[in-house]
Parts: structure tokens; C-alpha cells; sequence
């Protein structure tokens, strides 16, 4: 009996111990990195060594000594070299698929004049024999005289056959006499709805369109089938996380969109998180409505995929003079159609739609860049939150102007300023600036006003829409007002400027917040998801004019490093 009761106690003990290094084993970290300058987002002074990952999310972040700590037999180390290591990327306004189908087009955004645009244009021609549409966008309205293109200019590259380009923007577009002929469009051509034919010498079509009445031309260009969609998506995805982007928030987009994200996650594909919204205006049907909120509902709260948002266009832009503002524009005689500018919707229809969207838990992005378009946008949440009595962290997208008046009610309200540095890059603004005017400059792209105020700052690229969708561009904008040349030298509206930390905040807490997700992403800290970017300089200790030179040397998401840097690799800044 008692060698028997001996026996037992060995094996327990034996078998415990086996256990307890099981367990143990259990315990380590999938990977750690260690000897780095980790930013873990609280403030401008959080700063650790190491983080461990279990899993998809971190486990640990403290000092090297602690986090050697959770080194086992299967652990992954990566040490950092001392280098910076930050949240992922939020860019919370993106357009991902038009930027995505955008990379298989021609590309004018780093096009400085108009031989360059011809050029390019000329060039993508012979290395495209067989595309019966050129279609593209870039085009910068400060290299052309009064801010507008013709169509003589692209038919001195291409008479052939159809040519159809946006604006940087995607707010105008060029068209040249082969495309106008294919949408049969001409000087007696009538459009009523929002949006204008630009008319020149006796009356003809210059061949630049702006606003829904693109669609004259855009409706004639073959669609895109689904495969040709799906890898283009997994050309964006694949730039989106070599530039350390790690979550979007899609600020346009169609059902048939919507499953194309779904397949992808379902194929193990979409390396990135994606909150999907649907493009809605003022002709949404109950129908229309109804399948939203199915789709939403059936996704629920996925880390992955979402479905809760929709998103108006309630203006469009300042160069083109179709935002709405509050006093006439400084490049317009009173005596035009529409010297303020114009709406987009009917004030009643957006105003009951935006309620009943509230009151179905969705969230609600409204594009709204004058600021009289800011106002109206925040008169209808105003409404819709006090008729619902809900809180639902509804956007107002760009704010390019903004009314002094308004900047408190953001607070107060709880919407969302969702901006987009990129857009104030200064080379791009003359032509803007024209139309603002100097009484109007001070609050132009006004973050530094808007966080004073109390403003929950959220920043994106507007992705296709803009200069670069790589945030570190977006950062430079927003700590200098300056263009990566250095210009103007003492920048652009400098009482706008932000601090780095402010800016990276916005480019990362600003949008899980938007997402309701404030708690599981956005800052490096146990509990939250591993997706985290390793950067090649220290953007909180450089001269700030070095900033946009900074690269991502490794993004990590979900808990997997999913790209790394080589120096054959060329991006653009």
C-alpha cells in the first residue's frame, strides 16, 4: 500500500511538472520585439522597449528584460535596433477601390506641367496597345490658366480614341474630343442636376466636366468585371501595407464593393481592416435602405469587416467653386449663377434621411468641405441625435473651411472632424486659395483650431483623391504646412500646424475611435490587436522638414509580420 501510494505521488509530481512546462510553454510569446523606441499612443512621453504578441493581439509591452521574459522554444524575436516602433496607420477616408483600379491607369499626380501630363499620357498609350479607353486621374487645376484644362490639349496626345481623366480631386474631369463624341455630348447638351458641361468660345464643350455631370462620360467606359476588380484590390492592398496602413475606412462604395472585402477576408486575403460604407443621396430608396441594414446587421462587429456606415456628398470643392459657402467666393463676381456655391442635396431630404440612418445604428460620414456645408451638416446631427437620442460619432469629411463660430459645437455635439493633411499640401493650394480668400485663410484646414476647440481629430488620405495616400506624406503636411521642398518657409497657414503627436494620434486613435474600436486598436498596449509598424527614423526627435523621408521597415498585422522593407524597393514619397 504505501509503495503503491509512493508510486502515485512520483507519477503526480512527474506529470505536474510536465504540465506545468506545458503550460508554461503555453504562456510565451508567438513573437516579441525587443531593443526598440516603442510609441505605445497615450501621450508624447509613453514610450517602452519591447512588445510580445499572443496570437492576434499583444500580450505584453515593457522593458527588454520583462519581455525576454516571455521567450520560449517557438517565440519569433525580432530585435529593433533601437528603432521606432508605432501603431498601424488609420487612414479613416479612403476610396480604396477607385484608388486601387487607379494603379492599373494612367497616373498624373506627380505630373508638375503640361508636357508632363502629355507625356505620360503618350507613354501609358504605347505601353497599353490594347485599351480601347484611357482613363486615369491626377491632374493638378494650378498648372492650367484660370484652373481648367481643354479637350484641344489632350487631343494633341490622343484623337484616337477616347481619353477620360480625373482631377487629383475626383471632384472634375478632362475629356478630349474622341470621348465627348462617345457620350454625345456638344453645345446643345443641357444638364440640370448637380454638377455643370463647362462651356468655352461659342458655347462648345471645353471637355471638362465637374461633379455628377461626369457621369455623362464615365457611364460610357466599359465596367470593370469582378476578377479585374479583385486584383486590383490586391494591388492596393498590397501598397496600402508597405506603407504601414493597417486599418481604412472606405468612404464610398456599393454592395456588389461591399462582397468583394468579404471574399477577400473569406479567402484569407484582406490583410487590412476595412469599415465599409455605402455611397447614399437623395434618391436612396426604402429598398435600398432596408439592404443596408440587412448587410450591416449580418455582419455585426467583425475586426475585420464592417458595414456600419453611410456616407453623403452634401458639396464638392472649392477650386471648381461647387462647395457651398457662406459668403460668396473671393475669385467670383456676386453676379454669377452661384457666387456661394452650391448643395448637393436638398436640405429636407439629407436632414430626414441622415435621421432615419441614426436611428437604424448606422454611422454617418457627410462630405462637406465649405463652410457653409460644415454648418448644415452639423445642424442635421444636431437634429438627428436630439430626435434619436443617440450618440453616434457621425463625421463631417474634409472641412476644408470652417466658420470660427462652428468649432466649439464638434465637442459639443460629439461629430467627428475627419480631415485629410495631404490636402493642404501647399503646392496644391493656390488655386484654392484664390477662391477662399484672405479673410478666410486663417481657418482654413483648421486642425489646431478644432483640437483647441475640443474636436476628436480623425486624418485620412481621401485615397485617390489627394496627392499620396502614404501617410507619412500626410504627417509632414501636418507638423510643417510646408511642402516637402520647404515652401513657403514659414508655412502655409503655420497657426494650423500640429505636433507630431497630435498628428499621429489622429492617423491612428482618431480613427478606431471613429470605429468604436477605441479599446481594441490604435495604441500598443496588452489586449489590443498586434498591428504595429516599425519606422526607419524617429519622427518625434528629427527636424520635422526630414519627416516625409521616413520609411516603413516592417508592418505587422493581426499578430503576422506581413511586409518588410528592401531597399530595391521604390515607392513613392
Amino acid at each position: 500500500m504505501n509503495l503503491r501510494f509512493d508510486i502515485l505521488i512520483i507519477l503526480g509530481f512527474t506529470f505536474g511538472l510536465i504540465g506545468c512546462s506545458s503550460t508554461q510553454q503555453s504562456e510565451r510569446a508567438d513573437l516579441v520585439f525587443i531593443n526598440g523606441r516603442v510609441w505605445t499612443g497615450i501621450d508624447s512621453a509613453s514610450f517602452e522597449q519591447a512588445v510580445a504578441v499572443k496570437g492576434n493581439s499583444i500580450s505584453q509591452v515593457g522593458s527588454t528584460t520583462e519581455i525576454k521574459k516571455t521567450i520560449g522554444r517557438q517565440t519569433k524575436v525580432i530585435d529593433l535596433e533601437g528603432k521606432l516602433l508605432i501603431p498601424g496607420f488609420n487612414d479613416a477616408h479612403i476610396h480604396f477601390l477607385n484608388g486601387s483600379i487607379g494603379l492599373t491607369e494612367v497616373d498624373l499626380t506627380d505630373a508638375n506641367s503640361i508636357e508632363e501630363v502629355i507625356q505620360k499620357i503618350k507613354t501609358f498609350r504605347l505601353e497599353n496597345p490594347d485599351k480601347k479607353w484611357i482613363t486615369g486621374r491626377g491632374w493638378q487645376y494650378t498648372m492650367f490658366k484660370g484652373g481648367l484644362p481643354s479637350r484641344e490639349i489632350l487631343d494633341s496626345a490622343i484623337n484616337d480614341r477616347p481619353v477620360f481623366i480625373k482631377a487629383y480631386d475626383g471632384h472634375s474631369a478632362w475629356a478630349n474630343s474622341a470621348a465627348l463624341r462617345m457620350a454625345k455630348v456638344n453645345k446643345t447638351s443641357i444638364f440640370k442636376e448637380f454638377g455643370e458641361i463647362v462651356l468655352g468660345g461659342y458655347g462648345e464643350p471645353t471637355g471638362v466636366f465637374k461633379e455628377k455631370a461626369m457621369h455623362l462620360v464615365d457611364d460610357m467606359i466599359p465596367a470593370l468585371t469582378k476578377k479585374e476588380k479583385l486584383a486590383a484590390l490586391r494591388k492596393g492592398l498590397a501598397l496600402a501595407t508597405s506603407l504601414g496602413i493597417t486599418s481604412i475606412g472606405n468612404c464610398s462604395g456599393s454592395v456588389d464593393e461591399f462582397y468583394l472585402y468579404k471574399e477577400l477576408l473569406q479567402n484569407n486575403e484582406l490583410n487590412l481592416r476595412v469599415a465599409a460604407a455605402f455611397s447614399v443621396d437623395a434618391n436612396t430608396t426604402p429598398a435600398e435602405i432596408k439592404k443596408y441594414t440587412i448587410i450591416k446587421d449580418s455582419v455585426g462587429k467583425n475586426p475585420r469587416l464592417t458595414a456600419r456606415n453611410v456616407k453623403f456628398v452634401l458639396d464638392g470643392v472649392i477650386e471648381s467653386h461647387t462647395a457651398g459657402m457662406l459668403q460668396p467666393y473671393s475669385n467670383l463676381s456676386p453676379k454669377e449663377t452661384s457666387p456661394s456655391g452650391t448643395l448637393a442635396l436638398p436640405l429636407d431630404k439629407y436632414r430626414n434621411l441622415v435621421t432615419e440612418f441614426d436611428k437604424l445604428g448606422f454611422q454617418v460620414y457627410t462630405h462637406a468641405i465649405g463652410d457653409r456645408s460644415v454648418r448644415e451638416a452639423l445642424n442635421t446631427y444636431e437634429f438627428a441625435s436630439l430626435t434619436n437620442h443617440t450618440n453616434s460619432r457621425n463625421r463631417i469629411e474634409h472641412i476644408e473651411t470652417i466658420s470660427p463660430d462652428d468649432l466649439p459645437r464638434f465637442a459639443a455635439l460629439g461629430v467627428l472632424p475627419s480631415m485629410e493633411p495631404i490636402h493642404a499640401e501647399p503646392g496644391t493650394v493656390s488655386v484654392w486659395a484664390e477662391g477662399v480668400g484672405k479673410k478666410r485663410l486663417p481657418y482654413s484646414f483648421a486642425w489646431s483650431s478644432i483640437l483647441k476647440a475640443g474636436g476628436h481629430l480623425v486624418f485620412s488620405s481621401d485615397w485617390p483623391a489627394c496627392v499620396s495616400i502614404n501617410p507619412i506624406r500626410g504627417l509632414h503636411t501636418a507638423v510643417t504646412r510646408k511642402t516637402i521642398e520647404g515652401e513657403p518657409k514659414e508655412g502655409w497657414v503655420p497657426e494650423q500646424k500640429i505636433s507630431i503627436t497630435q498628428a499621429l494620434i489622429a492617423y491612428t486613435q482618431g480613427g478606431s475611435y471613429s470605429s468604436f474600436e477605441e479599446t481594441s486598436k490604435g495604441k500598443i498596449a496588452p489586449g489590443y490587436l498586434a498591428d504595429f509598424i516599425l519606422l526607419s527614423q524617429d519622427i518625434f526627435t528629427i527636424n520635422p522638414m526630414k519627416t516625409f523621408q521616413t520609411k516603413v521597415l516592417t508592418t505587422v498585422f493581426n499578430g503576422k509580420v506581413i511586409y518588410e522593407h528592401t531597399d530595391n524597393q521604390q515607392r513613392k514619397p
